[in-house]
């Protein structure tokens, strides 16, 4: 077709296409939400507004979100803008308020002395521009710490209100705490400053970690026994306790933890239940204390059996458990079966604990032996070395054996006992001989604690299954302990000493006259504790309440007419110098027809009593009545003494 016809039959079907009066060649279809025809305007006229279904309606109202949920939805939204925007703003500082611009500092030792007293100077410094509010600092302790105002109390917490903190400014504070502890054992304090912000009322906290070392046990414990024991056989564990501390421990337990096979028997003071735990108390600066443990350990030969002890202050809420532990030690002690067994008896006890005696006071000891093989032991000799400081060795008598002065030893062998040579299997026998300990209360130098010390050895030949020879060799250790001399002495005087007396001289009846009466209490090697005198007055004398020195703690029972002196501890060798202990105290009488030509009694017989703590024994000594003769006043006279009418 050429292109003219072409260009002529595109107009046509467009004018036919935009005619309003074109044919309708669209198919008619029925919508799908109604049955009704559809019909097509053919003028241009304002198109009608097409009807909606309610159906379709409903589901668009269901599915629409309604104004109270995009209201929550855009709180939440503000709410968490806000929140971020104050978090920015507190932690980055600004113009408004920062938990790093607020510092804590701690001035303070970083290692200290378990049971010592140490101060901790704490400064707050608020670097804000902002005050801070009702302030609060909490210092949270470490368990084993208490208050040095009041030692009996725990401090675990300690608070205290520091107000209102301005912008730039400090607070210091000084607190003191007393903390105890294991040896070498590191300890937090931490340290919390609480407090609010104006226009808040929300609490904000910052805290700063102070750690602490314990470089030294407020009590030093050392265990004392055998190395090796048999099984079955019976021995002593003996825990030594002294205090390090400057402040008297307060309710220390000691708790002993007994490996398998071991049995209790007993103990120098008794145990609480279960036998594994002592309330040994307070315990002063300095003080001492000793628990001595008697049992036996059944095992096999070559066991190793491992005892653990600890010491520490009572807890307060289990008065049989430890609260606030000081230190912790273990003895280690071998189950050996000994070829031969030895024991050393002194005075016929046979325990293996520290034997106390008198000063100068002779002592026979006794060393038995056992051959605990199936076989006999050839060439045994039996070594007994003396040592210690109360040890004097011109007073030392072998029975039987051979004394080596010059190694201060005693010797037994098949020279000097022919039944030494061969001891055939299960045998058993004994050696002796004597001593004598310095006597301390005339010893030239003072002697602090004396001792004397006894080492025995047993050693001999026996041949193994392998026909070889074998050298075995048994040890067994005694102690003994010279306990001090504690003395009472009392004297009667008229016209000397601290205070006037009065009265006629001689006395007599039925008038008043006084007299000064003198107690002195001398001691020699250890310290003893809990030293008291007591004494009676007769009826017709008086207590006049008059003592010198006035710090002396001396009372008068009016019920029981008892005077009454409490001492307490005493130092090694008194008897010179300011160290003496010394008491005066006056008292009157008035006689009676009866006493008429005889000297009356001011005082009847006084008691010593004390506590030697090294030896482990109760002292005591009596002093005999005091009368009227004042015979250590140079002012007397023979005669002065007598009661006159």
């Amino acid at each position: 077709m050429p292109p003219e016809q072409d260009s002529n039959r595109i107009e046509e079907l467009k004018n036919g296409l935009y005619s309003r009066n074109a044919p309708d060649v669209r198919t008619h279809r029925k919508l799908r939400f109604t049955d009704s025809d559809s019909t097509v305007k053919t003028s241009w006229e304002e198109p009608a507004e097409p009807e909606v279904p309610k159906s379709l309606n409903a589901a668009y109202k269901d599915h629409s979100m309604s104004f109270l949920t995009k209201v929550l939805i855009g709180s939440a939204i503000f709410c968490a803008l806000a929140l971020a925007t104050g978090a920015f703003l507190f932690f980055q500082g600004g113009n408004l308020i920062s938990a790093n611009n607020i510092d804590i500092s701690v001035s303070g030792p970083v290692s200290i002395p378990g049971g010592e007293e140490v101060s901790f100077d704490v400064r707050i410094s608020n670097n804000n521009n902002v005050d801070l509010q009702l302030a609060d600092l909490e210092v949270n302790f470490p368990e084993g710490t208490i208050n040095p105002a009041n030692p009996s109390q725990e401090m675990k917490v300690y608070r205290e209100l520091l107000g209102d903190v301005r912008a730039g400014a400090s607070v210091q504070k000084t607190i003191k705490a007393i903390v105890f502890g294991e040896e070498n054992l590191q300890k937090e304090i931490i340290f919390n400053v609480t407090y609010k912000v104006k226009g808040s009322t929300s609490l904000f906290t910052k805290n700063k970690t102070y750690d602490i070392l314990i470089n030294s046990s407020p009590i030093i414990m050392k265990t004392t026994s055998f190395d090796e024991v048999t099984s079955g056989q019976q021995f002593d564990i003996t825990v030594n306790l002294k205090s390090n501390s400057q402040q008297v421990l307060k309710n220390v337990l000691l708790k002993g933890q007994y490996p398998f096979g071991y049995t209790f028997d007993s103990s120098n003071i008794g145990a609480l239940a279960g036998n594994t735990t002592w309330k040994i108390g307070d315990i002063p600066p300095g003080g001492e204390r000793k628990v001595v443990i008697r049992g036996n350990l059944k095992g096999e030969n070559t066991d190793m059996r491992v005892f653990r002890f600890s010491v520490g202050t009572q807890s307060s809420t289990d008065s049989k458990a430890i609260g606030t532990e000081y230190m912790t030690m273990e003895r280690r002690i071998a189950i050996e079966k000994p070829f031969i067994s030895t024991t050393i008896a002194i005075d016929g006890d046979e325990t293996t604990a520290d034997f106390p005696a008198k000063p100068g006071e002779q002592k026979r000891i006794k060393l038995t032996w056992f051959n605990n093989l199936s076989s006999s032991v050839s060439n045994v000799e039996i070594v007994a070395k003396l040592s210690g400081s109360a040890y004097d060795r011109s007073q030392v008598f072998p029975e039987g054996g051979y004394y080596q002065s010059s190694e201060n030893q005693i010797v037994w062998n098949r020279q000097t006992n022919p039944e030494l040579a061969s001891v055939g299997a299960g045998d058993s026998g004994s050696v002796s001989f004597t001593l004598t300990p310095k006597d301390t209360r005339a010893s030239a130098s003072p002697i602090t604690n004396p001792i004397v010390n006894i080492s025995a050895k047993v050693s001999g030949n026996r041949t193994s299954e392998g026909s070889v020879p074998e050298v075995v060799t048994v040890a067994a250790v005694r102690n003994i302990r010279l306990a001090s001399g504690v003395s009472l002495s009392g004297r009667v005087v008229r016209n000397t000493g601290p205070f006037t007396n009065t009265g006629p001289i001689p006395p007599k009846v039925d008038k008043v006259s006084t007299y000064t009466i003198f107690w002195t209490v001398d001691n020699t090697s250890n310290p003893v504790s809990n030293a008291k005198v007591t004494a009676t007055l007769p009826p017709n004398i008086k207590w006049t309440n008059t003592i010198n020195p006035t710090a002396e703690d001396i009372s008068f029972d009016n019920n029981t007419s008892t005077i009454t002196w409490n001492i307490g501890q005493v130092s090694t060798y008194t008897r010179t110098g300011s160290r003496t202990r010394e008491v005066a105290f006056q008292v009157s009488l008035e006689p009676n027809i009866p006493q008429t030509g005889q000297a009356a009694t001011l005082v009847n017989q006084a008691s010593l009593t004390a506590s030697d703590d090294f030896a482990g024994v109760q002292l005591g000594d009596k002093q005999d009545a005091l009368t009227t003769r004042f015979s250590t006043d140079p002012s007397f006279k023979p005669g002065d003494e007598a009661v006159v009418r």
